[in-house]
């Protein structure tokens, strides 16, 4: 992975992989996963925009890598691993109206450029085996 990637991408990736290596649910996991790391991340720091927004993105991050990692369709676990981190940033004690959605928002726009990503490789396959 990336040489300077966050602590947090790198604490859901490996949390990830090892649920899988003990046979546990992904789908279902990811979430207490990234509600935890995310929770755990936004507890002992100041409740900044940009520390929640970025926390949001590293940890998305880190569940798709991780179900890449492992070969798990990331589309399947994107949902739990959304409402882990919301739930995580919500549980935090500097709760704001807008949290959620500086929460989601940024997790959602990660997941949107992987798939602008994907779509892109597929079309340059298909277009190769013209």
């Amino acid at each position: 992975m990336e040489e300077n990637e966050s602590e947090v991408t790198k604490a859901v990736r490996v949390a990830v992989v090892s649920a899988f290596e003990k046979g546990e649910d992904i789908t279902e996991k990811v979430g207490e996963i990234t509600n935890k790391i995310v929770k755990n991340t936004l507890e002992g720091a100041t409740d900044t925009k940009v520390k929640v927004e970025s926390t949001a993105k590293d940890a998305m991050k880190g569940a798709i890598e991780g179900a890449d990692k492992v070969k798990v369709e990331a589309g399947d676990i994107i949902k739990e691993a959304a409402e882990g981190i919301i739930d995580g940033a919500t549980q935090t004690r500097a709760k704001t109206a807008d949290l959620a959605e500086r929460t989601a928002q940024p997790a959602l726009d990660y997941v949107k450029d992987a798939a602008i990503g994907v779509l892109g490789a597929v079309k340059e396959i298909l277009e190769k085996k013209k």
